[in-house]
């Protein structure tokens, strides 16, 4: 997730229009969230199973996008918002460190994942985004927060194309790497989004003292 679907916009901190009442919204946010953290977990999963790297760095993405969901449903407030911001901060940086450091280590170790049974997780990780990104697509015009989801889910169609391909090069080479490299590049993409959380959480901290 870039720092622009992450930091706060991908579903928080958006301001008024006229599309789409608090209910619909509101909706809309539980729909992405929920969504997203099954979908986070299957590709976690799968990627236990396959010891896919790029389903290791996808499903954080996926988790991720839900906290901040989750952020902006349940923690109005600007002190409990800061502190949850802090901590979602400090778990997507590790996880993103690990993701890299597993793919260094997968190299290293020369592991070649299950091509086949990962690319199938990925697939329907790809179907659950387009079809969640087409669900959304009426709310783009609405408040900014809804405009952000639609966003993110049509930007995680990129990082799972490119998690496709690295599983096409582990089948096509019979060697790890391609997934590894994708798996970290991935992950590294996420740490602009953990220093976005912190950010918010002094700016929320800031905003609390006055």
């Amino acid at each position: 997730m870039d720092g622009g679907c992450c930091g706060g916009s991908c579903g928080g901190g958006g301001s008024k229009s006229s599309g789409g009442g608090p209910t619909d919204f509101r909706h809309t946010m539980r729909m992405a969230m929920v969504v997203n953290a099954l979908t986070g977990v299957l590709l976690l999963a799968a990627g236990n199973a396959t010891q896919a790297v790029a389903l290791w760095a996808a499903g954080l993405l996926f988790l991720n996008h839900a906290a901040t969901h989750g952020l902006s449903l349940w923690a109005p407030g600007l002190d409990t918002r800061g502190r949850l911001s802090l901590l979602q901060g400090v778990a997507l940086g590790v996880g993103a460190l690990a993701v890299v450091v597993a793919a260094g280590r997968s190299i290293a170790g020369m592991t070649v994942p299950d091509a086949p049974l990962a690319s199938l997780a990925l697939l329907l990780a790809l179907g659950v985004s387009v079809t969640a990104a087409t669900l959304l697509f009426a709310n783009r015009r609405g408040r900014l927060s809804a405009r952000a989801i639609w966003l993110c889910c049509r930007k995680d169609v990129a990082p799972l194309a490119a998690a496709l391909a690295g599983l096409a090069g582990v089948w096509l080479l019979d060697d790890g790497a391609p997934d590894a490299l994708v798996g970290a590049v991935i992950a590294a993409t996420l740490l602009p989004g953990a220093a976005s959380a912190f950010a918010l959480s002094r700016l929320s901290r800031k905003r609390s003292l006055r």
